[in-house]
Protein backbone atom coordinates (compact mmCIF):
# COMPACT_ATOMS: atom_id res chain seq x y z
CA UNK A 1 0.00 0.00 0.00
CA UNK A 2 1.09 3.47 -1.09
CA UNK A 3 1.14 6.58 0.95
CA UNK A 4 -1.56 8.66 0.15
CA UNK A 5 -0.89 11.72 -1.57
CA UNK A 6 -0.19 15.06 0.35
CA UNK A 7 -3.21 17.58 0.77
CA UNK A 8 -2.48 20.91 0.23
CA UNK A 9 -2.94 24.09 3.11
CA UNK A 10 -6.48 24.62 1.04
CA UNK A 11 -7.84 20.84 1.65
CA UNK A 12 -6.63 20.93 5.04
CA UNK A 13 -8.76 23.80 5.67
CA UNK A 14 -11.27 22.47 4.02
CA UNK A 15 -12.06 19.22 6.36
CA UNK A 16 -12.21 21.78 9.04
CA UNK A 17 -15.63 22.67 10.38
CA UNK A 18 -16.38 26.09 10.78
CA UNK A 19 -17.69 27.20 13.54
CA UNK A 20 -20.23 30.12 14.13
CA UNK A 21 -19.51 31.00 10.75
CA UNK A 22 -15.97 31.12 10.63
CA UNK A 23 -13.60 28.93 8.74
CA UNK A 24 -9.70 28.71 7.46
CA UNK A 25 -8.60 29.29 4.52
CA UNK A 26 -4.91 29.77 2.64
CA UNK A 27 -4.27 33.70 2.04
CA UNK A 28 -5.36 34.69 -1.52
CA UNK A 29 -3.94 37.34 -3.87
CA UNK A 30 -6.60 39.38 -3.21
CA UNK A 31 -6.16 39.73 0.55
CA UNK A 32 -3.54 42.33 -0.08
CA UNK A 33 -5.33 45.40 1.39
CA UNK A 34 -6.57 43.41 3.85
CA UNK A 35 -2.67 42.82 4.69
CA UNK A 36 -1.58 46.04 4.01
CA UNK A 37 -4.62 47.04 6.81
CA UNK A 38 -3.38 44.85 9.31
CA UNK A 39 0.37 45.93 9.24
CA UNK A 40 -0.96 49.48 9.66
CA UNK A 41 -2.97 48.51 12.59
CA UNK A 42 -0.98 49.61 15.61
CA UNK A 43 -2.33 46.42 18.14
CA UNK A 44 -1.07 44.12 14.97
CA UNK A 45 2.34 46.03 14.40
CA UNK A 46 2.92 45.84 18.64
CA UNK A 47 2.83 42.27 19.12
CA UNK A 48 3.88 41.38 15.45
CA UNK A 49 7.09 41.82 13.21
CA UNK A 50 6.00 43.65 10.42
CA UNK A 51 7.77 45.66 7.35
CA UNK A 52 8.90 49.01 8.29
CA UNK A 53 7.02 50.51 4.84
CA UNK A 54 4.37 48.76 3.82
CA UNK A 55 3.39 48.80 0.28
CA UNK A 56 0.91 46.63 -2.50
CA UNK A 57 4.08 44.89 -3.79
CA UNK A 58 5.18 44.09 -0.34
CA UNK A 59 2.17 42.18 0.62
CA UNK A 60 1.64 40.70 -2.66
CA UNK A 61 4.73 39.08 -2.22
CA UNK A 62 4.51 38.25 1.12
CA UNK A 63 1.39 36.17 0.36
CA UNK A 64 2.52 34.84 -2.52
CA UNK A 65 5.57 33.18 -0.26
CA UNK A 66 2.94 31.94 2.14
CA UNK A 67 1.42 29.68 -0.87
CA UNK A 68 4.81 28.16 -1.19
CA UNK A 69 5.64 28.08 2.37
CA UNK A 70 2.06 26.49 2.88
CA UNK A 71 2.51 23.72 0.54
CA UNK A 72 6.35 23.00 2.25
CA UNK A 73 4.77 22.45 5.39
CA UNK A 74 7.02 24.28 7.34
CA UNK A 75 5.42 27.60 7.76
CA UNK A 76 1.45 27.67 7.72
CA UNK A 77 -0.59 30.86 7.30
CA UNK A 78 -4.19 31.10 6.62
CA UNK A 79 -6.86 33.60 7.21
CA UNK A 80 -10.10 33.21 9.49
CA UNK A 81 -13.06 34.42 7.21
CA UNK A 82 -17.03 34.50 7.97
CA UNK A 83 -18.54 35.73 4.75
CA UNK A 84 -15.81 36.41 2.71
CA UNK A 85 -14.33 39.04 5.69
CA UNK A 86 -11.42 38.43 6.61
CA UNK A 87 -10.97 38.30 10.71
CA UNK A 88 -7.54 37.34 11.10
CA UNK A 89 -4.32 35.13 10.77
CA UNK A 90 -3.13 32.17 12.10
CA UNK A 91 0.52 31.27 11.44
CA UNK A 92 2.67 28.20 12.40
CA UNK A 93 5.87 27.17 12.35
CA UNK A 94 6.76 23.83 12.22
CA UNK A 95 9.55 21.90 14.07
CA UNK A 96 9.47 18.84 11.81
CA UNK A 97 11.76 16.89 14.42
CA UNK A 98 9.27 17.16 17.34
CA UNK A 99 5.89 17.31 15.50
CA UNK A 100 4.74 20.51 17.02
CA UNK A 101 4.16 24.36 16.09
CA UNK A 102 5.00 27.78 17.29
CA UNK A 103 1.99 29.59 16.51
CA UNK A 104 1.42 32.96 15.93
CA UNK A 105 -1.92 34.88 15.58
CA UNK A 106 -3.83 37.94 14.97
CA UNK A 107 -7.15 39.55 14.88
CA UNK A 108 -8.68 42.72 12.64
CA UNK A 109 -9.69 45.82 14.75
CA UNK A 110 -13.71 44.36 13.70
CA UNK A 111 -12.80 41.03 15.07
CA UNK A 112 -11.23 42.21 18.47
CA UNK A 113 -13.45 41.61 21.51
CA UNK A 114 -16.49 40.10 19.54
CA UNK A 115 -15.58 36.34 20.75
CA UNK A 116 -13.53 35.30 17.84
CA UNK A 117 -10.48 34.82 19.70
CA UNK A 118 -11.71 31.77 21.27
CA UNK A 119 -12.94 30.73 17.77
CA UNK A 120 -9.57 31.41 16.42
CA UNK A 121 -7.43 29.56 19.42
CA UNK A 122 -10.04 26.43 18.37
CA UNK A 123 -9.94 26.22 14.70
CA UNK A 124 -5.91 26.83 15.64
CA UNK A 125 -6.23 23.70 17.69
CA UNK A 126 -8.42 21.79 14.67
CA UNK A 127 -5.71 22.89 12.60
CA UNK A 128 -2.88 21.17 14.47
CA UNK A 129 -4.62 17.92 14.86
CA UNK A 130 -5.53 18.09 10.99
CA UNK A 131 -1.54 18.53 10.49
CA UNK A 132 -1.12 15.67 12.38
CA UNK A 133 1.12 17.72 15.31
CA UNK A 134 1.49 16.60 18.72
CA UNK A 135 0.78 20.55 20.06
CA UNK A 136 1.52 23.57 19.35
CA UNK A 137 3.08 26.59 21.43
CA UNK A 138 2.64 29.99 21.73
CA UNK A 139 4.86 32.86 22.95
CA UNK A 140 3.77 36.05 24.11
CA UNK A 141 4.98 39.38 25.47
CA UNK A 142 4.55 39.32 28.89
CA UNK A 143 2.58 42.40 28.49
CA UNK A 144 -0.10 41.77 25.77
CA UNK A 145 -2.62 41.25 28.31
CA UNK A 146 -5.59 40.06 25.26
CA UNK A 147 -3.39 37.23 24.22
CA UNK A 148 -2.61 36.03 27.65
CA UNK A 149 -6.05 36.25 29.23
CA UNK A 150 -7.27 34.28 25.78
CA UNK A 151 -4.94 31.56 26.22
CA UNK A 152 -5.57 31.18 29.83
CA UNK A 153 -9.39 31.08 29.31
CA UNK A 154 -8.98 28.48 26.33
CA UNK A 155 -7.27 26.06 28.97
CA UNK A 156 -3.69 26.49 27.27
CA UNK A 157 -1.18 25.58 29.99
CA UNK A 158 1.66 27.97 30.79
CA UNK A 159 5.19 26.46 30.73
CA UNK A 160 8.88 27.50 31.83
CA UNK A 161 10.84 29.79 29.21
CA UNK A 162 13.84 31.45 29.14
CA UNK A 163 12.57 34.14 27.04
CA UNK A 164 11.20 37.61 27.78
CA UNK A 165 8.06 36.03 26.55
CA UNK A 166 5.47 34.04 28.26
CA UNK A 167 4.98 30.50 27.10
CA UNK A 168 1.57 28.37 26.63
CA UNK A 169 1.03 24.96 25.65
CA UNK A 170 -1.57 23.16 23.54
CA UNK A 171 -1.58 19.38 23.51
CA UNK A 172 -3.32 17.79 20.31
CA UNK A 173 -6.23 14.95 21.80
CA UNK A 174 -4.17 11.14 20.69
Amino acid sequence: MTDPAPRSIAEVCDQIEAIDGVSLRPWAPADVHVLLHAWDDERIAHWNPVPPEPTVALADSWIRRTASQNEASVGIDVVLVRDDDVLGEIGLQIDVEQVIAEVGFWLTDRARGSGVGRTMLTLAQELSSELELRGLIALVHADNDAALGLLARAGWVEIPTTSERRAFAYRTPA
